[in-house]
């Protein structure tokens, strides 16, 4: 029989009782609120160990709920569930502290299960964690202390000089921008390929640096498994970005990150890439119209597209944030 408990706030009779019966006979510990304030109340009687909320609830919202949860019991995990497909919904239940976000209807009740298992298995991941990453974080602030130490930390952010592969030239241009917040790259890949990079960090003050060398970190075992023929993720900018965004969803890094990535085929004279944020903003990006991607490190089932374009060799492709650009140009 599971230990874990779980509360369920939903004010449609039907799906609560759908929901209520299967997690009872999976073996989970179920109460049950049928509005936002009962439910406050019954989480803070009983102290669940997840709770699984409806944005849509009588009287106060599903949002006031995860917000006054957030407040009052920070440790628990809690699950919303909408009808509603919104980025700007989930964004909003990230943003207040959300753990996951799943839209109804449910394809399968066995959602529900995979779900409070991954909440609850991250968190016990996240709690045996935490000392080892505070630790951490405490030699970074001293690292942060020295000047000649940040200095070289931010310049692993930056490339060294330009690229050329082909008939391209990888460029870029870094001015004001506070260089602890962005990361460009681009590198050479097999067969006469490129990889290139712009991350914009929006973390908390301070933690700028620290956020973009961990995402650093995530890419540079897939250039070694491509160098390798074991793995070709990095040649797929969706796929990549699905990659990197659930590594980052499970990590103790409480950032997001704007994100466009791509790959040049010079001997096909194509670029492919993929945009997840909309801080980043790309030079060609009308032959694209549709809304950016939700930026890395919000929600771990986000969905990315992709894009693929002959490169024109009559104007540069250009990725900008500010003062600082990332070009592709034909020489």
């Amino acid at each position: 029989m599971s230990d874990i408990h779980v509360v369920v706030i939903e004010d449609d009779a039907v799906f609560a009782d759908l929901a209520c019966r299967y997690l009872s006979q999976n073996g989970f510990q179920v109460s049950h609120a049928a509005s936002g304030e009962a439910g406050l109340q019954l989480c803070q009687r009983q102290q669940p160990d997840v709770v699984l909320c409806d944005l849509m609830l009588p009287g106060i919202s599903g949002l006031q709920v995860l917000e006054q949860l957030l407040k009052r019991l920070p440790e628990i995990p809690v699950i919303v569930m909408s009808a509603s497909e919104q980025m700007a919904h989930i964004r909003e239940a990230v943003r207040l502290g959300a753990w996951d976000y799943l839209v109804k209807p449910l394809d399968s009740l066995d959602n529900l299960r995979h779900a409070i298992n991954n909440c609850v298995d991250r968190h016990s991941l996240e709690q045996a964690c935490e000392r080892v990453f505070w630790e951490f974080d405490d030699h970074i602030d001293v690292l942060y202390q020295d000047d000649a130490i940040a200095a070289q930390l931010n310049g692993d952010l930056m490339p060294v000089g330009t690229l050329d592969i082909g008939h391209y030239h990888f460029s870029h241009q870094f001015n004001d921008v506070d260089s602890h917040q962005l990361w460009i790259d681009y590198r050479r890949l097999p067969q006469d390929s490129g990889l290139f990079v712009m991350a914009l960090s929006n973390a908390m003050a301070g933690k700028h640096l620290l956020s973009l060398l961990v995402l650093k970190t995530l890419i540079n075992p897939l250039v070694r498994q491509l160098l390798s023929g074991r793995d070709d993720t990095l040649l797929k900018p969706q796929e990549l970005l699905k990659h990197l965004n659930i590594e980052l969803c499970h990590s103790r890094i409480r950032a997001a990150f704007d994100v466009v990535i791509g790959v040049v085929d010079s001997r096909r004279q194509q670029i492919c890439w993929a945009r997840a944020g909309d801080h980043l903003l790309i030079n060609q990006a009308s032959e694209h119209p549709q809304h950016p991607d939700l930026a890395l490190g919000i929600w771990r089932q986000a969905h990315y597209h992709q894009h693929c374009t002959e490169l024109s060799t009559a104007q540069d492709w250009r990725v900008n944030y500010q003062n600082a650009e990332l070009t592709i140009s034909h020489h």
